[in-house]
């Protein structure tokens, strides 16, 4: 098995012993929570740890109480499959901790239990949000952790055992708790954020016009994929039925958190909703607005041209190059009589228009 970046943190539950961590460059760091001391171990003194530690005889005297926390993190297939075998881990479990895409979910085996939770974060430098799978391995005195990158809940975990229980694990099964405690706590953080951003969509939904509506309708867009992602997430982090009374005790907090979360999910997702439906209904007002503005120009152009079209009209027969009647006539009295009548034309029918309200 390669000396791959492994953590292995024994903790008794009287109080915090070491932390045993494999790093990448093929070397195991022994650390001491409580002097920050650093000591390399090989990959078959572990190996040969957890035979010692955890297969021991059922007769034997001496037999080792202290709880144990295996963090893995970025092994290889051939790896977490030996830690697998090593563990008598069924095939179809360690495939599911190889692959790392399984859905959330919590297992149980006559020996141990097995459960998957997603930590959610914003990608660096970016609005996404990403998801990264924890794959946990819980027997009697041991816990293991599988996962390919980094998770901010460990340093959350490696805090709470520091400070909170001043370096004392009262179980693995404990370190369950922490994790989906410090997950949750990541979940409530954006939840928030996303709470203030639907509020703020509230506000701006009925001000912003012109340009600043496109900005809006993304914002709108942007705020709904992240609820839904949200929601999904915590979904799967609802009420687990078969969870045993060992580790019930710890989740009634985690509960309590999930259940106002998925609230607030709900609710920002019928508010977002009804912000869709407002912005839709405003800009179909808004084009029905344009659309009466340019009937109302068009109604313009019409009375224009219904005025002027009978007068160019008369226009154009008097202006033929033909005999036509008073040509002969040495007065005045024809043409004045016909720009009178195309006065009174004019001024007639633009007082009709007018008083329909056309111009």
């Amino acid at each position: 098995m390669d000396n791959n970046s492994i953590d292995l943190i024994n903790l008794s539950t009287r109080t915090m012993e070491k932390d045993i961590m494999f790093s990448r460059e093929k070397q195991i760091v022994l650390t001491s929570q409580l002097n920050s001391t650093s000591t390399r171990i090989t990959t078959n003194e572990l190996v040969q740890l957890i035979k010692d530690k955890m297969h021991q005889p059922a007769d034997n005297a001496k037999k080792d109480t202290t709880n144990y926390w295996i963090d893995l993190q970025s092994l290889s297939e051939s790896d977490i499959s030996d830690v697998c075998d090593l563990l008598g881990i069924h095939a179809l479990t360690k495939k599911d901790i190889i692959k790392q895409e399984t859905r959330e979910k919590c297992e149980f085996f006559s020996n141990h239990i097995f459960v998957v939770v997603n930590e959610i974060h914003y990608e660096e430098g970016s609005n996404n949000l990403v998801s990264d799978s924890l794959n946990i391995l819980l027997f009697d005195r041991f816990v293991f952790t599988f996962h390919s990158a980094s998770l901010i809940s460990t340093s959350q975990v490696m805090r709470m055992l520091k400070y909170s229980m001043t370096g004392t694990l009262p179980s693995a099964a404990w370190v369950i708790y922490a994790y989906l405690d410090g997950i949750v706590d990541l979940y409530i953080d954006l939840v928030d954020k996303i709470m203030m951003e639907t509020q703020s969509l509230d506000e701006l939904v009925l001000v912003l016009s012109g340009m600043k509506q496109d900005e809006l309708f993304t914002r709108i867009g942007l705020a709904g994929r992240r609820v839904t992602n949200l929601h999904s997430g915590v979904f799967g982090k609802r009420d687990e039925k078969l969870i045993p009374q060992s580790l019930l005790r710890y989740l009634r907090n985690v509960q309590d958190h999930v259940v106002r979360m998925l609230q607030k999910l709900t609710l920002s997702q019928r508010l977002l909703g009804n912000l869709n439906n407002i912005y839709m209904a405003r800009v179909s007002l808004e084009v029905s607005d344009a659309s009466n503005s340019v009937n109302r120009s068009m109604r313009k152009f019409t009375a224009v041209s219904t005025i002027f079209v009978p007068l160019t009209f008369l226009a154009g027969i008097f202006g033929m190059n033909v005999k036509l009647p008073g040509m002969d006539v040495d007065n005045y009295y024809s043409f004045i009589a016909i720009m009178l009548f195309m006065l009174l034309f004019g001024i007639t029918v633009a007082f009709l228009f007018k008083r329909s309200g056309w111009l």
